[in-house]
């Protein structure tokens, strides 16, 4: 079976990750088209929920509560240690993702650049004016990151480049300490809507990357600026420097992983779904 970790597998976002191992989990019943599977509006806890027992029963020949049961005993292996699995008492099936695989999937949107898409879809023209809180909020992500290199928080590749490129990688720290006593330092309300933001763009985002939906529509614009004022947010709420960086510079170190996932998504729409600059200075 496959086993690979958030980290280790092809796919670009939870959904498609959670997606695959459901696929891997259905070992029969045939064809059963699309797989439900919704994200929970909880902003703190990243939370799945799929119906696919219901789904299954008429074909499967038993209630949704035992379907779910089975699905739930092969989910677990194939999910751990990224996600805890349960069913709960309607049938459907509930997947929260851990500390450990929070941790795993904020490092991979930080240090590993997005596959630019097949097919993609270009937004319409979008006026300047429009464009302009997008493009602020991605060259303030640039001049944190800068700001932090001359600062020795952080030690960055190549940091001199003059346009944005397609990640920042890190020489130090490597990996960012996202976990503080397999816990994640990140529990701010801000840092939790953040991290919620950037999952769920990227969940939106995932018909880019099938050729099959590549027709899907996508607002790309209202994405960016979901997440751009969801970095605003963060940006004012929680500090980097001052007494954040001189008594826990992890955690000022791991709110930088947060602006470099940031800047790495923002980045992507802009210069490859919206056909625009993304900035590094404004």
């Amino acid at each position: 079976m496959d086993t690979l970790n958030v980290f280790q597998c092809p796919e670009v976002t939870v959904k498609r990750f959670l997606l695959a191992k459901f696929q891997g989990a259905i070992a029969r019943g045939g064809t059963i088209g699309e797989i439900p599977l919704n994200r929970g509006k909880n902003s703190v806890r990243v939370v799945y929920v799929s119906a696919i027992a219901l789904k299954l029963a008429k074909n499967w020949q038993q209630t949704p509560q035992a379907i779910a049961a089975q699905l739930v005993e092969t989910l677990q292996p194939l999910c751990w240690p990224d996600f805890t699995v349960k069913a709960l008492s309607a049938g459907t099936i509930e997947l929260e993702l851990t500390d450990a695989g929070l941790a795993l999937w904020l490092q991979r949107l930080a240090q590993i650049a997005l596959p630019v898409p097949e097919y993609r879809i270009l937004s319409a023209v979008v006026s300047a004016d429009r464009l302009f809180p997008i493009q602020y909020s991605h060259a303030r992500c640039c001049s944190l990151l800068r700001m932090a290199h001359r600062d020795r928080l952080i030690s960055i590749a190549n940091p001199d480049v003059t346009t944005a490129p397609q990640i920042w990688s890190l020489a130090a720290p490597n990996p960012i300490p996202w976990i503080d006593g397999g816990v994640v330092r990140l529990i701010d309300r801000a840092e939790c809507n953040l991290i919620s933001q950037l999952l769920t763009v990227l969940d939106n985002l995932s018909p880019i990357w099938e050729a099959e939906n590549r027709e899907k529509p996508i607002d790309h614009l209202k994405l960016a600026n979901t997440l751009s004022q969801a970095f605003q947010t963060f940006y004012s709420q929680c500090r980097i420097w001052g007494e954040v960086k001189t008594e826990t510079p992890k955690l000022a170190q791991s709110r930088l992983g947060l602006v470099l996932a940031t800047q790495s998504l923002l980045r992507f729409i802009l210069e490859e779904l919206l056909n625009a600059i993304a900035p590094i200075e404004l």
